[in-house]
């Protein structure tokens, strides 16, 4: 028999064992590669899939680039329903990858 104390503690050391670390620095051809497809996302408002840490876990996401902010080095996304579409600050330093979809 286990206390609800002792199973959610268990549970939550199972899911910490999925967690993964940020990667390393990027070098500069992937921030090359990664800054062309925001900047044509961003001019031309094309949904592109972003792939960012976010809590041990890395989060893919289909979303457009409302803006960048070069001086706080953060990108802000937007996502779901048009009608009622959610807005987010990315830090660049969590960003892996991005792709055009």
């Amino acid at each position: 028999m286990m206390l609800p104390e002792h199973k959610e503690a268990w549970l939550q050391m199972q899911k910490d064992e999925d967690k993964v670390e940020l990667h390393g620095e990027l070098d500069e051809d992937q921030w090359h590669a990664i800054g062309e497809v925001v900047m044509d996302a961003l001019n031309h408002t094309l949904v592109v899939r972003l792939t960012y840490w976010h809590d041990g876990y890395y989060i893919d996401r289909d979303c457009y680039i409302y803006k960048v902010d070069d001086l706080n080095k953060r990108v802000r996304i937007e996502y779901g329903p048009a009608d009622d579409s959610i807005r987010e600050w990315i830090d660049m330093r969590v960003i892996y990858n991005v792709q055009r979809v």
